[in-house]
Order: C-alpha cells, then structure tokens, then sequence
C-alpha cells in the first residue's frame, strides 16, 4: 500500500526529443498517442510526467514492474489501477504536476496563480461564493479566487465525477483557516488542505483527517527507471 503523500515534479520544458521519445515507451499507449497528438510540447510534458509519477511510485513503493501496471478508468473517466490497494490522483499546472496517492478516495488540484477574469466565478460559483470573493480585498480577490477553484476541483476530483459535477452544485466556504463544504448530498466525512509556493496553489480533498501535507519533490531522473 502506497504512503499517504503528495507528490511534486516540476516538468523540463528543455527536454531533449532523444530522451522525451524514450520515456514515451515508459507510459501507457493510450497516453503515448495522446501525447502525440498536442499541438504543443508543454502539454505533452505534462501528460507524460503525471503517468510516470504515477508509475514510479507504484514501482517504487508496491515492488511492481512499470508493465505489469495497467491503468483504467471509472465510469467518470478518473483513473485507476485494478487491484491495488491504493488511490491516486494527478493535476497538472504550468510548469508543476502533482500526483496524490492514499488508502482512501483522494482528489488533488494545482493551479498558477495568473491573472484571470473574477466574473468566472459570478458564473460558475455559488451566490455566496461570489459574495465572499467580493468581500475580499482587492488585492487578496485572485488568490482567494484560487484558493476556492482548486478545493472545488479537488472535491469534484474525489467524487470520481470531474466536471460532470456542476461548479455551483456545492459551496466553500474559508474563514481563516478553516474550510468548510455544504453539499446536500454528501454523506461522508471530508477534509481539506491546501498549500502555495511559487505563485502556485494546491487543494487536497480526503477522507483522513491526519493525512500528511508535506510534499516530496520527484525529479525527471528518478522517474527513468
């Protein structure tokens, strides 16, 4: 069974075409192909990272052989390696990829920090979402804009249903640092965390409540086994 842990890489957009053609063979065809098919390289990198991030740690910490992993996806398209003992899940942001592993459900999300339009969330968030937001002072709007996107996408991530789950179905609120869910339909217990770093911010949605939010960094030269 693999560590509760979030795991880090930051992606090598440099990366020489002689070495990204030999960790495509490393990944799952699907994968192999879809990366073939970006127009541009950055999305391919990010692709290619988060399934050997995913496969290192298998390897690594379940004795498996990198083909022995087959990995499938649930009836939401979240996906899932049939057997284990173990849950995962991956993001991908800028120059970062995060991959989530943990003995329960998880949804993990990291996004860049940027400029963006704030009448998004007048669109996708709940009333009192947006209310909040605006209540923030100018110059805290887009990290607590960030902060609320990426616990909705954790959430969403967890539930196995992405964005087949409505934004405004549910509701954030963040009072210090306490984060607080309002779903009529949630039945289980949840936990949330979050960290930033480097104009980056990262949610994590669980159902344990001790789970670690010390994160460990996995460099390109560790995932070419």
């Amino acid at each position: 069974m693999c560590k509760n842990r979030i795991y880090l890489s930051k992606i090598d957009m440099s990366l020489s075409q002689d070495v990204y053609e030999g960790l495509l063979g490393l990944i799952s065809e699907e994968n192999r192909e879809k990366c073939r098919r970006f127009k541009f390289k950055e999305d391919a990198l990010r692709t290619l990272y988060g399934e050997l991030m995913l496969r290192h740690v298998l390897v690594g910490q379940l004795a498996l052989k990198n083909e022995e992993i087959e990995i499938l996806k649930g009836k939401w398209g979240k996906p899932y390696v049939e057997g284990l003992p173990t849950h995962f899940n991956i993001s991908h942001s800028g120059d970062y990829v995060v991959c989530a592993f943990s003995q329960q459900e998880v949804g993990v999300d990291i996004e860049q920090i940027q400029e963006v339009d704030l009448n998004i969330a007048k669109r996708y968030f709940t009333q009192r979402e947006y209310e909040d937001l605006l209540a923030q002072t100018e110059s805290q709007r887009l990290e607590y804009f960030f902060s609320l996107w990426t616990l909705k996408e954790s959430y969403m991530k967890w539930s196995g249903r992405g964005m087949h789950m409505p934004l405004d179905s549910f509701s954030f609120e963040i009072a210090g640092g306490d984060i607080s869910l309002v779903d009529v339909k949630l039945k289980e217990k949840l936990f949330f965390k979050q960290s930033s770093f480097e104009g980056y911010q990262i949610s994590l949605c669980t159902t344990i409540e001790s789970y670690p939010l010390d994160i460990e960094t996995i460099t390109i030269e560790d995932m070419s086994f």
